[in-house]
């Protein structure tokens, strides 16, 4: 069942309001205010649901608590600004968790839990690097340069522009090919990788995955995912008909001759016309009766 979002208001932002504005005190109350909380909804019997949105938060606040400890150790220290861009990220995500439960709580900071913005750029120094653009890094790379040359220059701009470009939801990638699909796959995902890394200053360019970059691949990997089971069953069908066996069909999926039995006949119920371009000499009823080491009978005078 998906939730209703119209009912939730959306989250107060303020430009002005940047990250280098928040405090180890704004963090400590955040935590206050969400321990409560799931104090609460465990009394309320909802532990299960304290528990999801724990682990949740747990995912930010891990990070989020060393970051503003350090602060908290050396006042008088400027923050890093790589430090900034964590802290960034994993309080709007906290915010928008606070929010969306409980905005309208009583204890609900609604002058300091909101949003924030980058400061205001600085002069870069004269000789200091670049920021990193993970978009020039996919076209450089020689992975990316092998596919050009596959394929020739027909279709480059295009697949410059899907590895680069951010992907929601599998449907934004399912026109794309499907080795098209699967390089932003390994390439965002390998990146992804390089977040937990430590911070220093000869990895300070490093390419590190972003929550952009893991919903990339999510939606990537899913639309990948669905294209290769709707071929699937037709597969299944063709290697039937060319003499293979249940058996080894099932070897071949790392399942039992069951399961992919069923999922034969599933796909043949919900898509009558699946077989359509397919050998179609014998039906596939007859096929599910085959033993699981049973070949279909080899047509009389050949094909």
């Amino acid at each position: 069942m998906m939730l209703d979002r119209s009912t939730v208001p959306p989250i107060p932002e303020d430009r002005a309001f940047t990250v280098d504005q928040l405090t180890p005190q704004d963090y400590a109350a955040v935590c206050g205010f969400l321990t409560d909380r799931l104090r609460e909804l465990v009394a309320g019997g909802q532990e299960a649901a304290a528990r999801a949105l724990d682990e949740a938060a747990s995912l930010r606040t891990d990070t989020l608590g060393p970051n503003f400890q350090w602060e908290a150790d050396y006042p008088h220290e400027p923050v890093p600004d790589n430090w900034l861009t964590d802290r960034l990220s994993y309080w709007n995500q906290l915010v928008i968790l606070l929010w969306a439960g409980w905005h309208d709580a009583d204890g609900y900071d609604h002058d300091r839990w909101r949003l924030v913005s980058s400061p205001a750029p600085q002069k870069e120094k004269a000789g200091a690097a670049a920021p990193f653009d993970p978009a020039a890094h996919v076209r450089g790379s020689e992975g990316f340069a092998e596919w050009k040359e596959r394929a020739g220059r027909q279709g480059d701009a295009l697949r410059e522009e899907f590895l680069s470009r951010a992907v929601r939801r599998p449907e934004e990638a399912d026109e794309a090919p499907l080795t098209w699909r699967a390089d932003k796959v390994v390439v965002y995902g390998s990146v992804l990788a390089h977040s937990g890394l430590p911070r220093t200053p000869e990895n300070e360019n490093l390419w590190r995955g972003t929550a952009a970059d893991a919903l990339s691949v999510l939606a990537a990997g899913e639309s990948v995912r669905r294209t290769i089971l709707a071929g699937r069953a037709e597969h299944i069908h063709q290697g039937l008909m060319l003499g293979t066996t249940w058996s080894e069909i099932a070897e071949a999926l790392g399942r039992t001759t069951d399961q992919v039995r069923a999922e034969l006949r599933y796909w043949a119920d919900e898509n009558p016309y699946l077989y359509y371009r397919a050998d179609r000499r014998v039906p596939v009823a007859a096929l599910l009766d085959l033993g699981d080491d049973e070949t279909v009978p080899a047509p009389e005078g050949g094909r």
